[in-house]
This record gives structure tokens, sequence and C-alpha cells, in this order.
């Protein structure tokens, strides 16, 4: 996981956030202000992030809009830091 703050590389606008999927615990990086997301073994800064919307509708294998009849916190919440 991340453990400085690192700006987010798309927007500029936001810091890169641990977060995590809360069905499974799967964790990830989040800019919650362009919704940019990283895996944990991607490199933020360099490789490209995924649309949140399209992880999440890909997860709950929903086409379209995931967040017709949810919210970010049905589906995920800030993770815990790490040492």
């Amino acid at each position: 996981m991340v453990v400085a703050r690192t700006p987010c590389p798309e927007c500029g606008q936001d810091w890169v956030h641990p977060y995590r999927f809360t069905d499974d615990g799967s964790r990830f990086y989040l800019c919650t202000e362009c919704d940019s997301l990283w895996w944990p073994d991607q490199s933020i800064g360099v490789d490209r992030p995924a649309p949140v919307d399209e992880v999440v509708a890909e997860r709950l294998n929903i086409i379209g809009n995931p967040w017709v009849d949810r919210v970010w916190a049905d589906v995920m919440e800030p993770a815990p830091k790490t040492n």
C-alpha cells in the first residue's frame, strides 16, 4: 500500500487514498476527485488507472451505471492504514 501521501497524477486535485471492497476486502487505490482506481500491483503515476465506475460495474456484473440504486459505501470503504 502507498505509505506517503501521493497526489493524483490524473487530476492533481486530491490525494490517492487506500480503499477496499466491502464484500471481500480487496484493496485498491482511489482518487475520490476524479474516480481513478489503481490496483496494488500497479504503479501510480506510471500505469493508467481504471475508472471506478467500470470496475464496480464489472464486479457487480452490471451493464452501465452501477450507482443507480447504491452508493459508494454499499460497495467500498477507506482501507485501514497499514504500517
